[in-house]
């Protein structure tokens, strides 16, 4: 908002802002904002808040978890990926290492299992404890699959052979 003064009256005109993608936005009418607009992070802020978003991706894989983890509006991660070479190069490298990691859990999901334990009951008394490993099969093809395609994948042949019949008066060769 800005302040107009026409014959000793003051009153407030909207002051049109443009967002990142060209769109024309109106400034909110609130006393504070009217002349400072929204505060800005400082560089040192900022490199910090990038930091600390690209190491909650590489852990949790999942931008929005990343964003709620580090305090970062999940536009602001759009905007660093389009306006800054350096976040992009390091997005992807965290992007790999998230995936490592899924992949890492996954190995050991299929290969070394899940343990757990479940307690037996018998008219509503504890009798016992089963310690067991849950493995899974799933996963284990899944990383067949990723590791060997041409042996794993699942594969559909459809065979066509085509068959014509004589009808009266057509010669088959020229259907054909």
């Amino acid at each position: 908002m800005a302040q107009e003064q026409n014959a000793g009256q003051t009153r407030t005109v909207p002051v049109e802002r443009r967002s990142t993608y060209g769109h024309a936005r109106v400034q909110a009418e609130h006393p504070q904002t009217q002349l400072a607009g929204r505060p800005r992070k400082t560089l040192v802020q900022t490199v910090r808040a990038k930091q600390a978003f690209l190491e909650s991706y590489a852990q949790w894989s999942n931008i929005s978890a990343a964003c709620r983890a580090s305090g970062v509006a999940r536009q602001n991660v759009y905007d660093w990926q389009e306006h800054d070479e350096n976040f992009a190069r390091a997005f992807k490298v965290a992007e790999s290492a998230a995936t490592e990691r899924l992949e890492r859990e996954a190995w050991r999901r299929a290969i070394e299992g899940s343990p757990y334990e479940r307690t037996s009951y018998w008219h509503g008394e504890p009798v016992g404890t089963d310690r067991k490993v849950e493995y899974s099969d799933q996963l284990l093809m899944l990383l067949l699959r990723a590791r060997k395609p041409e042996t794993y994948r699942e594969t559909t042949n459809v065979n066509v052979t085509q068959v014509v019949k004589t009808v009266a008066g057509i010669d088959p060769a020229s259907v054909l």
